[in-house]
């Protein structure tokens, strides 16, 4: 009950955006589970670590959002670990860890069965240019527009929010990785739907 309460008051306050008190309870109620919380309150744990690391990403506190995510990580089946992932990668982003953040990108999006060459080449970028072009030439604007939320279903979206994380970091780093998770994000979107975080591979 006491872990409960805390997750309960850290959410309250991360509503209120005060996100000093709201890591402060997060962390309480996580200390209150022990070390078995994984194995006896799962779900309860999970949601604790999440609030932790989102009030710790808010806080500008790099070393506590690693510390909270890698318990997620470690710990949690990976479809649960993506929200924290999502997080992570723009903490090392903003911390100007780019290679980091791109190595550890493209490693979830090999998990979630995206097939990026780990040194792409030129021959990579204009194949997936290409394919990029001829499937975004059978739609129109309104088309696309039209295809904004067309799944109900959140965890469709995990991938191009996992793009859009670290996106930033291919920009800062000019990797050749760049291109690349554009025309996926691009790919993604049409055959999936559009959401918010595929604005930035529209743009591009």
């Amino acid at each position: 009950k006491f872990a409960e309460w805390n997750l309960s008051a850290g959410q309250r306050f991360e509503l209120q955006s005060n996100f000093s008190a709201a890591q402060y309870y997060y962390s309480n109620g996580i200390a209150y589970l022990g070390q078995e919380c994984w194995c006896n309150e799962a779900q309860l744990c999970l949601e604790l670590h999440y609030g932790a690391v989102s009030s710790s990403f808010a806080l500008g506190e790099a070393d506590k959002v690693e510390q909270y995510a890698q318990q997620v990580i470690g710990h949690a089946p990976f479809e649960d670990t993506i929200g924290v992932q999502q997080i992570a990668l723009k903490s090392l982003a903003l911390s100007d860890r780019h290679q980091e953040c791109i190595s550890r990108g493209i490693g979830i999006l090999r998990q979630l069965n995206f097939h990026i060459p780990l040194s792409p080449s030129n021959e990579n970028i204009l194949n997936a240019m290409a394919s990029t072009a001829i499937m975004a030439s059978q739609y129109s604007s309104d088309c696309i527009i039209s295809l904004y939320h067309v799944t109900s279903d959140d965890t469709a979206y995990a991938a191009v929010r996992i793009m859009d994380a670290f996106y930033i970091s291919t920009f800062a780093a000019a990797s050749s990785f760049m291109p690349l998770i554009a025309f996926e994000m691009v790919k993604f979107s049409l055959q999936n739907g559009v959401c918010p975080e595929s604005a930035i591979s529209f743009a591009t």
